[in-house]
């Protein structure tokens, strides 16, 4: 981040705690102010007509966000469904691929005074770092992270989405790891060389996370 800290959170991992990230959700995803994010997103630098937003700064208590806080906080990871035999195969191929030096299967928290949270093991498919993932793919600077650079999305809960990578272009998971480039390249061309078998086992992997 720009003081120094490690970010973690968002697309351009641009917030160095979740709750950083949780205010910066409300305000700019939702126009949300909030104890730590009290100015409102303008747009082209153009001030609110007068009577648009009667509500005065923050939108929400200080008590509001922190059960919103701790609501996301305690969430818990989404289960992964049974991988059976070609499942397995395919774990296999996502190692062989190189996809899991980016996409870590496991990370395993921190000490912390919350017991629930403290060295829990989380199947959560990224190493939660920057990459540069090429030009074509390049969106917006955000914190600290250049055009092309995004961190490691995770792909717990992949089962569940229906479109992917940061801005959606990919319908398919074949067509995000297809559009992999940058730090990714090998990967890819791993990938490319694959069997159809083996890419068959893959994508069956995948779609059980």
């Amino acid at each position: 981040t720009a003081d120094g800290r490690v970010g973690r959170f968002g697309r351009k991992a641009q917030a160095a705690t979740l709750r950083e990230f949780n205010g910066e959700a409300f305000v700019m995803e939702m126009g949300i102010t909030n104890p730590g994010n009290e100015t409102e997103q303008i747009v082209a630098g153009f001030p609110f007509p007068p009577g648009v937003d009667p509500v005065p700064e923050p939108e929400i208590t200080a008590e509001q966000f922190d059960a919103a806080d701790a609501f996301v906080r305690f969430l818990a990871p989404p289960t992964r469904a049974p991988l059976g035999i070609l499942g397995t195969q395919g774990a296999l191929v996502f190692r062989k691929v190189g996809c899991a030096s980016c996409h870590v299967p496991t990370l395993v928290t921190g000490a912390n005074p919350v017991r629930a949270l403290s060295f829990k093991v989380v199947p959560a498919f990224t190493d939660l770092l920057l990459h540069d993932m090429g030009p074509d793919l390049a969106d917006i600077c955000l914190g600290q992270a250049e055009r092309s650079e995004f961190r490691t999305e995770p792909l717990m809960g992949l089962r569940f989405a229906t479109a992917y990578l940061h801005d959606g272009r990919a319908t398919t998971i074949r067509q995000a790891i297809e559009l992999h480039d940058g730090e990714a390249r090998g990967s890819r061309n791993r990938f490319e060389r694959l069997t159809p078998f083996e890419k068959y086992a893959l994508m069956r992997f995948l779609k059980r996370l």
